[in-house]
């Protein structure tokens, strides 16, 4: 008690001093009379405090004063980093069919949603001139067969000249050419599905004119899709092909696991990225494409590592993080502010690259209120 007295009237003395004219007096007297201020609140202070100490030590209603405060214990934990890009959803199967010939419309097999195999015929063209020279074309081949035959047995016979064997033949041979390009040419007038998939869209009705500048049809296979993301060039170094990722979808609120397939060669010198491909199983067709996907990449991870909640992390003034862990003290609880390095967060978690080993008891409620020091009592 003494101390403090001599402390008050010391920085008494000095306060009366500094209300007098400085106008007088140089930066140097200033500045010693700043450094003694500093002296005299640092001894009041520190007076303070071990008072403060020994009331607590032997004050036996402290515990109704005390600092109530709840505290969490820390074990080691795996820690991973993850960032988000996005992607729209893409099929290589999503076509649109244009005929290949020129013609009304005389038939359509399929409807609007239903599913087709590879093959199969969508509609028909009108090909009844084609069909007339098919039929004119197979009459004169028939002939020229029987030309040809009739010449070669009298070619076998050594009658006749060899000129007109050769002029029969060479009739049926060009001719059973015409009729098998013309039979190739009617296939034409059947527009079929190029694979296996869905009838998405039907433009044209029965009369109407097909051409082959005029899309009849889109044929669309959902179950297999795929993602391509345009990923930051800084990340180049930390993701692989195979790796595990999470894609969510907003408009489905559905989350998928699925890997990389394919990282690009190329980077992007407008924005400075690579693309990367996730292949999508896709059998209930509920991925469509275009559709807007999150990708959930992960780009750090380390195993059984000190990690707890960022709110825990607070900063002094000169920015250096620091936590407040408890020791016990008999049978109380002291409050020691342990000065910790940081690493990366996510999801409200911190990795705690130095400062704790993850075991130790973090002060949670109450960390705002107290002291390096200070005694508290637990809350249950």
């Amino acid at each position: 008690m003494k101390s403090i007295n001599t402390s008050l009237v010391l920085l008494s003395g000095i306060l009366l001093l500094s209300c007098q004219s400085t106008s007088e007096q140089g930066i140097d007297a200033l500045k010693a009379k700043r450094d003694s201020l500093k002296e005299a609140k640092a001894e009041i202070s520190t007076n303070i405090s071990d008072l403060e100490s020994d009331i607590a030590l032997f004050d036996t209603n402290t515990e109704k004063r005390v600092t109530m405060v709840t505290a969490i214990d820390l074990a080691p934990m795996n820690f991973s980093h993850y960032f988000k890009v996005q992607g729209n959803v893409e099929t290589d199967q999503n076509a649109v069919i244009v005929p290949e010939v020129q013609g009304k419309i005389t038939s359509i097999k399929v409807e609007e949603g239903q599913r087709v195999k590879k093959g199969d015929v969508i509609l028909t063209v009108d090909s009844k001139v084609l069909q007339n020279n098919i039929d004119e074309t197979k009459s004169r081949f028939e002939l020229t067969e029987i030309v040809f035959k009739k010449q070669e047995n009298l070619w076998n016979q050594q009658i006749g000249s060899e000129i007109q064997y050769l002029e029969a033949k060479n009739n049926r041979d060009a001719t059973k050419q015409r009729l098998e390009a013309l039979q190739a040419q009617l296939d034409m007038y059947n527009v079929r599905a190029p694979f296996s998939g869905v009838i998405d869209e039907l433009r044209p009705k029965v009369g109407e004119m097909a051409s082959p500048v005029s899309p009849v049809a889109r044929i669309i296979n959902l179950d297999e899709v795929y993602l391509k993301c345009d990923v930051s060039e800084s990340y180049l170094s930390k993701i692989e092909a195979s790796d595990s990722v999470g894609v969510y979808f907003p408009s489905l609120g559905t989350t998928i696991s699925t890997e990389i397939g394919r990282i690009g060669q190329y980077i992007n010198p407008n924005n400075r990225s690579f693309v990367i491909r996730l292949n999508i199983k896709n059998k209930n067709n509920m991925l469509k494409p275009n559709l807007l996907g999150e990708v959930q990449i992960r780009d750090f991870s380390v195993d059984s590592a000190a990690v707890l909640s960022s709110s825990l992390v607070q900063q002094l003034p000169d920015g250096s993080d620091f936590v407040y862990v408890l020791e016990k003290s008999g049978n109380r609880y002291k409050t020691m502010r342990r000065a910790v390095t940081t690493g990366m967060s996510y999801d409200g978690k911190t990795h705690v690259t130095s400062g704790l080993i993850g075991t130790e008891s973090i002060v949670v409620e109450g960390s705002k209120a107290i002291r390096d020091g200070e005694f508290v009592q637990l809350s249950k």
